[in-house]
């Protein structure tokens, strides 16, 4: 799923804790005990679709057991105008920018998104229709969660076992991201070229605007193809980098897909890296140090 970031918003950092209220005895050295501790959700499972999309189950308002796809390069996160009509979401007309395309959106304020133990009130989200992405992965998509919702908490995805740990764990490769308010980038280097690139689950591959290329040694390939996002069809051709690096990790050649220059003079990266690359097992987002961690 190719797409930029949106709107600005901070990564907003939320604590939860849990107060316990303690009983005290009328009677001498009588004590009545605490009440057990509430058990918080630690892990939740996840469906993958087309072998990168991440879908979980949660709640959206006051409507349980809908669809999210996990997305660390969305913000704002979005839901489906069928889910808006349902809340009877009104907001503010405004633009959801996806590479070169400007599409007319909405603006809404979400009272309610949960997922495991994240939780968030009050949240502005764009309102968009999800109808081509959900035939093509089919399944219903009824929210796209990003990174204002993800940021608050570490996580760490498990491939093998299907669920989603939310906590940072330690695995066998590092490699250190910045955390802006609107979204992760990694520096990838080739032949001594650093690259600047979103960190985004919800694209398959390596992905660099056409204007990235300058300077760059990469072999060219006659592979062209097709991607899908909510604006419709993304072509795009391909080259293959003879040699990469994320961080110190060696993470080998690499079959690069090239789209279009992004619009506008906040074109402050030179494309998306998905995870999926790595092939990993396990990988984990740890937001307090800013280390991505991953296990292949």
């Amino acid at each position: 799923m190719l797409r930029r970031l949106f709107l600005s918003r901070a990564i907003i950092r939320m604590v939860t804790s849990i107060v316990l209220s303690s009983l005290c005895a009328f009677a001498g050295d009588l004590t009545v005990p605490a009440p057990p501790k509430k058990q918080s959700i630690s892990d939740i499972p996840f469906s993958l679709r087309q072998g990168y999309l991440i879908v979980v189950e949660g709640r959206l308002g006051n409507l349980d057991h809908q669809n999210l796809l996990i997305d660390t390069g969305t913000s704002p996160s979005m839901i489906d105008k069928s889910i808006a009509e349902k809340l009877g979401l009104r907001g503010v007309p405004g633009d959801l920018s996806l590479f070169n395309k400007q599409l007319a959106a909405e603006m809404v304020m979400l009272s309610e998104v949960q997922l495991g133990p994240l939780h968030r009130s009050n949240l502005p989200v764009m309102v968009t229709e999800f109808s081509k992405i959900a035939r093509s992965l089919g399944t219903r998509i009824d929210a796209v969660i990003g990174l204002d919702v993800l940021g608050a908490m570490s996580f760490t995805i498990d491939y093998q076992k299907s669920r989603i740990l939310f906590r940072a764990s330690q695995e066998r490769h590092v490699a250190s991201f910045a955390a802006g308010p609107q979204f992760l980038t990694v520096n990838l280097t080739t032949h001594g070229k650093e690259l600047h690139l979103l960190l985004d689950t919800g694209t398959p591959r390596l992905v660099l605007f056409r204007d990235a290329l300058r300077d760059l040694d990469y072999d060219w390939s006659a592979v062209t193809g097709t991607g899908e996002n909510v604006s419709g069809t993304v072509s795009f051709g391909t080259i293959v980098l003879p040699q990469a690096r994320l961080g110190r990790e060696d993470v080998g050649p690499q079959r690069v897909s090239i789209i279009a220059n992004q619009k506008g003079a906040d074109a402050n990266y030179d494309g998306l890296i998905g995870l999926a690359l790595l092939r990993p097992k396990q990988i984990s987002f740890d937001f307090e140090r800013q280390i991505l961690g991953w296990t292949n």
